[in-house]
């Protein structure tokens, strides 16, 4: 099978799973009279698909130890210098965090674009994202440790080099104007999934325009005190230029976005 029709068939298996979930929630609010067996038997296969969506999701790609180049010149100004950084091998999701994992976990889903169980959670707090991976035993990544998982090995713009931005991210051109359901675009070479576009990601820094210029070598953490925290890779009503591995935003972290969601990580066993 070509790589066309098997991401074809991915796609439509997860509309498919999508659909399931949907329906089956309806079973429990709907006033129509159902027969007894059926909504049993569409409540199990809920219960089935959401154990293997869980067990899917939860899985982390291992970011190994080494040195990468961080930053971008002539662009922003808060990009700049590019500096070569080296940072411990981690892990980190592969998917971001979708609703139906954030409501497993907290019990609980704040988006906005609450119908889709498969979308990324979005309308969380940098406190919640923090809690949400902390009650896993994770953490948020490190601005450093984001943008060399993002950048997958490379040192261009976006990791997908020449190819068209549409086959790995979605954005402002081709969102339709919301979030959609992870894992639906091409990975990185590290096999992570929407690292551009979807939602933007909370990251563990504390925002800080000038702090390449005085940031440590190795494994930096951000400034140790500050207003705003980082997110990076994009949101799905954005353009291209904001997608770029590089570049750097910032929000209030006690205030919830309907374009911001997050992924977690953690330490590498040494």
């Amino acid at each position: 099978m070509d790589s066309v029709m098997v991401r074809k068939t991915k796609r439509s298996v997860s509309m498919l799973a999508t659909g399931l979930v949907c329906l089956a929630l309806a079973v429990t609010s709907t006033a129509q009279p159902m027969d007894p067996m059926q909504a049993l038997e569409l409540l199990r296969q809920k219960k089935e698909f959401e154990e293997q969506e869980l067990k899917r999701l939860s899985s982390m790609q291992k970011i190994p130890a080494g040195e990468f180049l961080m930053g971008r010149n002539g662009v922003n100004k808060n990009e700049a210098p590019v500096h070569r950084v080296y940072v411990d091998a981690f892990f980190i999701d592969v998917y971001e965090v979708t609703q139906l994992q954030y409501m497993e976990v907290m019990r609980d889903n704040p988006s906005y674009f609450n119908e889709c169980p498969l979308c990324p959670v979005e309308k969380v707090t940098h406190f919640q994202a923090v809690s949400y991976c902390s009650k896993l035993k994770k953490r948020l990544p490190t601005e450093a440790e984001w943008e060399k998982a993002a950048r997958g090995g490379t040192e261009g713009t976006y990791y997908w080099g020449k190819d068209l931005i549409d086959f790995y991210a979605w954005y402002g051109n081709n969102s339709g104007g919301r979030t959609q359901p992870v894992g639906q675009r091409k990975p990185n070479a590290f096999g992570l999934y929407d690292m551009t576009g979807n939602v933007w990601e909370w990251v563990s820094d504390w925002y800080e325009r000038d702090y390449y210029k005085t940031r440590p070598a190795r494994n930096p953490q951000g400034p140790q005190t500050g207003t705003l925290k980082g997110v990076r890779g994009g949101g799905w009503g954005h353009p291209p230029e904001l997608q770029a591995h590089a570049y750097r935003d910032y929000k209030e972290p006690d205030t919830r976005y309907i374009n911001v969601g997050f992924r977690c990580a953690k330490d590498a066993k040494r």
